[in-house]
């Protein structure tokens, strides 16, 4: 656990240092951010043996009676933090070439750093009260990722991040509150649920459910509570696809499936039928973000929609309290990681290399950018869960999950979600392949005979673009981590 723990502090000593250093030393500390992530995703990986045998014991750093620093690791922590540590690495790489000249990069790197240590500890958290010190520490250090560009968009951007989120927070501390009050002071994690809680009042629990549903579900970006991220689309790109496929929305997901599994427990979701409501709201949100996708020009905005629609699915998945179904949510928390990030790094060089930022722009492009359009092109058709990118294989498990269980109906919410999602992502393909001649517009950032972006950018683009097609094929270690996650949310 020791070893664990210094992968979720040493970022934040890392991005002190690239804080007073970072100007004078640029290339030095770009090595040490790299060496960092590499680190925890090393770190992460030498314990899983550990993790999955149960062997590493919860460490308490704190213990002042409502405050307790509880750090507990077990297969879903290691499924998390694998897949969060490992894209990490491609991020720091890709911001190296993205933002390669421009400004205030000591805060942008110090708070890019900054959050992985936030992340972690996030994941990591044995109990409600950890978990939510973290969770309220990312909103703040990606506060100023929001804002890079100084603009007055962006200071707006900044403003509704901020409000959405801190008043999230205030909502999900209020839970934790009553959590507290409800199960005599008992905040951990638990197999099965906190005990204490089966013997409320239904009315009470009502209350709880959707305090934690308010609390979780801005981060997680469930209708109504979403119109943030949007916006948030303002930050650079490597920051975008940090908030919707690393961190920010990957950490509501994991809030969402302690709360069913580790809060109110399987049994006690069921018997309150917590299961069909938290499935009802959700797929509102699928459905309207899909809905909402089509009407959008810009790409980034376009691929907002889409996180906003995808991220449902998982807690669809996980409310069905369906081992099969919770296994295709699982999977899918990694699969759209990487192939979300893989769109928006494509979307990124696309932005950065023409200055084209509207679908319609895209026209011929795949002429002149070959490599990144087909690297989008992966990146969608997983989305949609067309075989053979990785979506298909995660929807399957949902599917069939939810026809195992009786409720076809959810099962054709993910069908319906897929012809809609191949409706909003075939026209920037269809542009980019088959449209006229590049039109592109001259970009004074490049040179005029350079078109494809430079290795630092495009070497993890290709990467996620090849897992994608890999995770397709193949289970390969996420599947076998979220198997064994399996028996630590199902007793």
């Amino acid at each position: 656990m020791n070893l664990l723990l210094v992968a979720v502090f040493l970022p934040f000593v890392a991005g002190l240092l690239v804080a007073l250093f970072s100007k004078r030393y640029y290339h030095s500390c770009n090595v040490l951010m790299l060496g960092v992530s590499v680190f925890a995703f090393l770190a992460i990986l030498s314990q899983a043996p550990a993790i999955l045998s149960g062997e590493i014991a919860p460490v308490q750093l704190a213990d002042l009676d409502f405050f307790k620093l509880i750090f507990a690791v077990d297969a879903l922590s290691l499924l998390m933090a694998s897949v969060i540590s490992f894209l990490w690495i491609f991020t720091f790489t890709y911001s190296f070439g993205y933002m390669f000249g421009e400004h205030s990069l000591p805060r942008f790197f110090t708070s890019l750093t900054m959050c992985l240590g936030a992340t972690l500890g996030i994941i990591f958290s044995g109990n409600l009260i950890t978990f939510f010190i973290f969770y309220e520490l990312l909103t703040i250090i990606v506060y100023p990722l929001v804002i890079h560009e100084e603009t007055i968009e962006a200071f707006r951007a900044g403003i509704i991040y901020m409000s959405y989120l801190l008043s999230g927070g205030a909502v999900l501390f209020f839970a934790i509150v009553l959590t507290y009050f409800l199960s005599d002071g008992n905040l951990a994690f638990t197999l099965g649920g906190i005990p204490q809680l089966a013997g409320q009042s239904r009315g009470i629990l009502y209350l709880l459910f959707f305090l934690f549903v308010g609390g979780l579900g801005v981060k997680s970006a469930i209708v109504p509570l979403h119109s943030w991220l949007p916006r948030a689309m303002v930050a650079p790109t490597p920051v975008s696809a940090l908030l919707h496929a690393v961190a920010v929305v990957n950490v509501g997901l994991y809030g969402f499936i302690r709360m069913i599994y580790h809060v109110f427990g399987p049994q006690l979701f069921a018997e309150l039928h917590l299961d069909l409501i938290l499935a009802c709201i959700v797929t509102i949100t699928i459905i309207l973000g899909a809905l909402r996708a089509l009407r959008v020009e810009k790409i980034k905005k376009l691929l907002a929609y889409s996180t906003i629609n995808q991220l449902s699915y998982v807690i669809l998945g996980a409310s069905s309290l369906n081992p099969t179904a919770l296994l295709g949510a699982l999977i899918h928390v990694v699969y759209h990681s990487i192939m979300k990030i893989t769109l928006f790094y494509s979307a990124g060089t696309i932005i950065r290399q023409t200055g084209k930022t509207r679908i319609q722009e895209l026209s011929g492009l795949a002429k002149t950018m070959p490599i990144t359009c087909a690297a989008f092109t992966i990146g969608a058709l997983g989305i949609s869960g067309l075989p053979p990118i990785a979506g298909w294989v995660s929807k399957w498990y949902l599917i069939d999950g939810f026809l195992e269980i009786g409720r076809p109906w959810f099962a054709a919410v993910f069908i319906l979600s897929t012809i809609i999602e191949i409706g909003f992502l075939s026209p920037p393909i269809i542009y980019a392949y088959f449209g006229g001649s590049d039109n592109r517009q001259d970009n004074p950032r490049i040179k005029p005979n350079r078109i494809e972006a430079p290795k630092a950018m495009l070497f993890p683009l290709l990467v996620v673009a090849i897992l994608s097609i890999t995770f397709g094929l193949i289970g390969s270690l996420p599947f076998v981590f979220a198997r064994a996650s399996l028996e630590a949310l199902i007793p």
